[in-house]
């Protein structure tokens, strides 16, 4: 947080109002455009965008929209940021001497103990797809944990200059949807958590049946011991088991599985939030479209330059995102690209029960819909940011000036998306190649794992976890 000054509150002090000095100090997004002054002869002809109320950053801004989604992912460990129930972003700050990072150390160690459980499981008892998806998902959570408490540490300033844009572009640009940024948010995060909490149901009912299966044909009488040992055989297989030890380690898989899911909910709400801006900009642009959209109504020479200084400053704004969120979007394309790999691996094995067909289907269908909205969600920054170039193209001659020739060569030229540290940008195009690279891993996979294949229908393996 170099370039940005957070403000840090002190204990001794009481928390009257928002430091908005510090705020009005920081210019992160600085260019070197100066706007020409405005002629008289302009003031009538140009037309004005009814713009927002009155910009509050306790209701209109990013910090707000997200505040219950930080505040949820707390609950869970992640994010572990200071001042998120404050009125504004200027209050927030990163600390290590916190207790919610003492939390989220807490639960990193335990996702780490199961992680090297795993590890050492493998060597004693062999390789497997199987044991190998157990290990990529706690040493996925891990990653996360890491990534997210370097983000945390960024969230500051990063919230910050965001909210300095918002209050900016309030003055000029009006809101294009009737449904506020935070409603989106509590909808899509509603969606995708109740999706979540399902999709665990059903996977602790298909445990549970295996359990009940095992218990029946090994005459065993604790029903619950045989369901924590069957779902967590690298921890019981290496120590004696317990009951505060299986609802222990069942804690930190719940934490896990909500890391897992968090990761793409994340992604797809900095979408949301980004592609609302570049739409605010772009309907003003679509203000000055003439009758049948052919034409565009002739605008002043400052018109255009504050519209491109606006332009201008949500690339930088995409761009400091995706220098503090690109190396979690490499880990959830890659980790979804491998667990949809291994389920449809898995879909060639026969399934015993119709809990654990309904728990597969669900899963795999719930993990495909959300690789698919995290790619189109991510992609719509991109498909937005280009949208200015139809209604720079219809600009007539007599009109066309230096600010329109260099607004027109930055979208035509300047690549605006999320990235995954640099490798790939997240465009439409891209959902059709990762969809090519899964049917290719596929194909090798099968034939990899041909060895491997085991007649679930056996009843000698019924306590075997898979």
């Amino acid at each position: 947080m170099r370039s940005c000054t957070v403000h840090t509150v002190n204990r001794s002090a009481p928390l009257a109002r928002s430091p908005k000095s510090n705020l009005r100090r920081i210019d992160p997004m600085k260019t070197d455009l100066v706007v020409p002054e405005r002629s008289p002869r302009f003031s009538v002809s140009a037309p004005v965008v009814p713009s927002s109320d009155t910009f509050d950053p306790s209701t209109d801004s990013l910090h707000s929209a997200m505040r219950p989604i930080i505040m949820l992912a707390q609950c869970f460990s992640m994010l572990p940021v200071c001042g998120v129930t404050k009125p504004d972003a200027s209050y927030l700050r990163f600390t290590w001497r916190s207790l919610k990072i003492l939390y989220s150390g807490v639960i990193f160690l335990g996702v780490f103990m199961l992680t090297v459980f795993n590890v050492l499981w493998m060597f004693t008892t062999g390789v497997n797809s199987s044991r190998m998806t157990t290990f990529a998902f706690y040493a996925t959570t891990l990653v996360t944990a890491v990534l997210f408490v370097q983000l945390a540490r960024q969230w500051p300033c990063l919230a910050l200059t965001w909210e300095k844009l918002e209050r900016e572009f309030t003055s000029r640009h009006r809101r294009v949807s009737r449904t506020t940024l935070a409603t989106r948010f509590k909808i899509v995060t509603t969606v995708v958590m109740l999706l979540a909490s399902v999709e665990h149901v059903f996977a602790i009912l298909s445990t549970y049946s295996s359990a009940i299966e095992c218990a029946t044909s090994r005459g065993y009488t604790d029903i619950i011991g045989t369901y924590f040992q069957a779902q967590f055989p690298q921890v019981f297989s290496m120590i004696s088991y317990s009951l505060w030890k299986g609802i222990l380690m069942d804690i930190v898989n719940v934490l896990s599985t909500f890391s897992w899911n968090f990761v793409d909910l994340f992604l797809i709400l900095i979408s949301i939030a980004l592609v609302d801006q570049f739409k605010q900009l772009n309907s003003r642009l679509n203000s000055i479209r003439g009758k049948h959209n052919f034409l565009v109504k002739a605008m002043p020479e400052w018109w255009w330059a504050e519209a491109r200084n606006d332009y201008n400053h949500l690339a930088t704004l995409t761009r400091k995102v995706d220098s503090q969120i690109s190396s979690i979007v490499l880990l959830s394309f890659a980790t979804n690209l491998y667990f949809i790999c291994i389920q449809l691996l898995f879909s060639f094995n026969p399934k015993r029960g119709v809990v654990r067909t309904i728990y597969f289907c669900f899963s795999f269908g719930f993990l495909l819909a959300r690789t698919t909205a995290v790619s189109l969600y991510a992609a719509s920054v991109h498909d937005e940011s280009l949208l200015p170039a139809p209604i720079l193209y219809s600009i007539s001659s007599s009109s066309y000036g230096n600010e329109v020739s260099r607004f027109l060569t930055q979208v035509t030229t300047d690549n605006i998306s999320l990235t995954g540290m640099k490798f790939f940008s997240v465009t439409r195009s891209l959902v059709l190649t990762v969809a090519g690279t899964i049917v290719t891993y596929e194909l090798v996979l099968v034939q990899f794992n041909s060895v491997q294949q085991v007649d679930q229908t056996n009843n000698t393996n019924v306590c075997e976890v898979r």
